[in-house]
């Protein structure tokens, strides 16, 4: 990345929490959310400095395009590198963000301290697919996030997901269709080869509801035996799965969320509910 390309880029928004901490997690959110998605997980996180951007199209950051995965993973750099303890940072990503983490950690590795994704698995069989079709992807969230607020609730509360009023009036704005046009075919773009290309030490988590385990589960495999300059790292890069947690599970079990990020982060055992992949 050229600096005079950083100084052309805007700074994503971004909420900067506990600056007196001398090491620095940066969260990014999911398609369609904004930072506002990690409030019960902050609380958990208090010793740490916390970054928490809107990527690019979404919420505060709505005025940058999202051109690409590459060009969102510098925007992501550009943080780090300004605001971050250091100029490092651990990552953390959910769903989009989780593959802006990894593709950060791929074009910014000397950014990247280590990486916690979830539900971001590079897309294979049906999801890849399903990728091709935005429009379908609109209708049936849209289905679900234009409920009425009596009947979204209930379906929130049925499928386990905490109260997140200020989040939902976020993600209904985000809910545009050329937004998730301009996701869905740059994420369909990242393969399983490039999590091989990874330098940081990564853990791959897949939500046992609703993500593709067994694609999570190849990822791992590359992650534990990937080569970078002809030396294999063994670092104990992996795949996980949370059994009973579902796409974005931050909303839905945030402190089994927080607790394994600071275990990868501070390089301990995993708690209890992160399995084997």
């Amino acid at each position: 990345m050229a600096h005079g390309e950083s100084l052309r880029r805007p700074m994503l928004a971004f909420v900067s929490l506990n600056i007196e901490k001398p090491s620095t997690i940066v969260l990014l959110h999911g398609g369609l959310s904004c930072h506002l998605e990690y409030a019960d997980v902050i609380p958990l996180l208090s010793e740490y400095h916390l970054l928490l951007p809107d990527l690019p199209q979404h919420s505060e950051s709505i005025h940058i395009p999202l051109v690409s995965l590459e060009n969102v993973a510098d925007h992501v750099a550009d943080l780090i590198s300004v605001n971050a303890h250091g100029g490092k940072a651990h990552v953390v990503g959910l769903s989009f963000g989780g593959f802006a983490a990894q593709v950060t950690a791929m074009r910014h590795p000397s950014l990247v301290t280590s990486l916690f994704v979830t539900g971001a698995e590079p897309f294979q069989g049906l999801r890849l697919r399903a990728s091709q079709y935005p429009s379908l992807i609109y209708g049936f969230t849209w289905s679900l996030l234009g409920l009425p607020d009596a009947l979204y609730w209930r379906y929130a509360a049925w499928m386990g997901l905490r109260r997140h009023d200020d989040l939902l009036v976020e993600m209904r704005k985000n809910c545009q269709l050329a937004m998730l046009r301009d996701e869905f075919s740059t994420i369909a773009r990242y393969r399983l080869e490039d999590v091989g290309k990874i330098e940081a030490r990564t853990l791959m988590v897949a939500g046992g509801r609703q993500d593709d385990v067994g694609a999570s589960k190849l990822a791992g495999q590359v992650l534990e035996n990937r080569i970078i300059r002809g030396q294999r790292l063994d670092d104990g890069s992996r795949s996980v799965v949370v059994r009973d947690a579902l796409h974005a599970w931050d909303l839905q079990f945030p402190e089994l969320f927080a607790r394994g990020v600071l275990a990868w982060v501070e390089e301990r055992p995993l708690p209890e509910g992160y399995e084997p992949n």
